[in-house]
């Protein structure tokens, strides 16, 4: 429910609840869920529970129907599958929450924080509170209630499956959201980031996404039959097997396919060669952004400094390549061929390197003239299955990332920054770990020969 159709104003009155009686209830109901004699499912229908502090409580399949819950202090709380039906959770912190299976429908979250939040297959469509009038049941909402989510905070939230069909979302933070297989019809976006979110698979059909920030999104296979990304900015973004034909691109930015490349480029890196000769005196830095690169052939080229942002470089060749300091945030570089490349210093925040050959890469630091070294960034960074045999990640920055069946054997990784990395199924034998920082990654395994 939005705050402009509050129950308060309509005749129902929230019940406040003192603290005493909130624990006993909060007490039995997770006796209840975990089967223990004397159990009961906590009940807080239209409660005011306004600014409680229920940090890390058990709440899963507790009913929430229509309860006041503005300014709440839910942060890694357990709300699988609970009933937040009509909720009021304005402002409410959910951050680390889970709310997978709950239903949310017209629940109003409008400046709530769910940074990190699990909502795998909630239910975020249309509400409505009703109340029997004369024998008839009326909707106690003057309108129709759609989940409201504007300016909301939902990064690295998992929103996947989940149903936000006709939600309201504007202006909201869902950067490096999941949100693969999420149904978004008729749902308004508007104005939102979604920078480096997973929407693959989702449904965005009449979807209103004008001026949203998709940069660096993966929207593989996903639908926008007739949604309207007008002003919208796809630089980085991941498009393979969508079909845009019928929908509104007016004013979009989004990867420049330039005829004529080739001349294109070698313009570009003779005069970025001179401007690295004459230390920036002639010549010019090379600005490659969100270019189209696919299997172009750059290796054994010095690229130091460069700006590559957002361009695709899948596939090409760039073995042997000086990318010292060079910027490849958000870049595709699926598929390509990086062996012993120098990546010292190098930006690759959010970028994809998907099946990418980093054999014998050097990512260390890079040593600047004031004595201090500048890491190599791959924060965010999508390093599924990357080949990065005896490769030197040492001092990289990796939090965030995917690193989902990498092959990091025999690699340096000493002082590597792994905070909250997926690591399923990576290859560490022989790797040198020494004070690297693995504080929240996930599904990693160290094999007696990690050092």
């Amino acid at each position: 429910m939005t705050g402009r159709y509050g129950l308060d104003s309509l005749g129902v009155e929230h019940r406040k609840i003192p603290q005493p009686e909130l624990e006993r209830m909060l007490d039995l109901h997770q006796r209840y869920v975990q089967g223990q004699r004397g159990g009961i499912r906590a009940c807080l229908k239209f409660f005011d529970l306004s600014h409680a502090s229920l940090a890390k409580r058990q709440l899963a399949g507790a009913d929430l129907t229509g309860a006041m819950m503005m300014g709440a202090d839910l942060g890694g709380a357990d709300l699988r599958t609970a009933c937040l039906f009509g909720a009021d959770l304005r402002k409410a912190n959910l951050a680390r929450a889970n709310l997978a299976k709950a239903d949310l429908r017209g629940v109003t979250l409008r400046g709530a924080t769910l940074a990190r939040a699990v909502l795998s297959e909630a239910d975020l469509r249309d509400g409505y509170l009703m109340r029997s009038r004369n024998g008839e049941l009326t909707p106690l909402t003057a309108n129709q209630s759609a989940a409201e989510l504007s300016d909301a905070t939902l990064t690295r939230a998992d929103l996947s499956q989940a149903k936000l069909s006709n939600a309201f979302i504007v202006q909201s933070d869902l950067r490096d959201t999941d949100l693969r297989g999420t149904i978004f019809i008729r749902a308004n976006l508007s104005g939102s980031d979604l920078t480096g979110c997973n929407l693959e698979g989702a449904d965005l059909s009449e979807a209103n996404l004008s001026g949203t920030k998709l940069d660096g999104a993966i929207l593989t296979r996903a639908i926008l039959r007739h949604a309207d990304l007008s002003q919208a900015s796809l630089l980085g973004a991941l498009l393979d097997e969508v079909d845009l034909t019928l929908a509104n691109l007016t004013g979009a930015d989004m990867v420049r396919r330039l005829d004529g490349i080739e001349g294109v480029i070698g313009e570009a890196l003779r005069m970025h060669r001179e401007w690295i000769l004459s230390n920036g005196r002639k010549g010019q830095r090379a600005d490659l952004t969100a270019v189209d690169l696919t299997g172009q052939d750059l290796s054994n080229l010095n690229l130091s400094a460069a700006i590559l942002k957002q361009a695709v470089l899948a596939k090409a060749n760039l073995a042997g390549t000086v990318l010292a300091m060079a910027d490849l945030a958000m870049t595709d570089l699926r598929g390509a061929d990086l062996s012993g490349a120098d990546l010292r210093g190098a930006c690759l925040e959010r970028a994809t390197l998907t099946g990418a050959i980093l054999t014998n890469v050097i990512a260390s630091p890079m040593e600047l003239r004031s004595g201090q070294g500048w890491p190599t960034n791959f924060d965010k960074g999508r390093l599924i299955r990357v080949k990065a045999v005896s490769a030197d990640f040492t001092g990289a920055r990796m939090s965030d990332g995917d690193l989902t069946q990498a092959n990091f054997q025999n690699a340096l990784l000493r002082r590597t920054i792994l905070t909250d990395a997926v690591m399923t199924m990576a290859d560490l034998r022989g790797a040198d770990l020494k004070g690297a920082d693995l504080r929240g990654a996930k599904d990693f395994d160290l094999p007696e020969r990690a050092r």
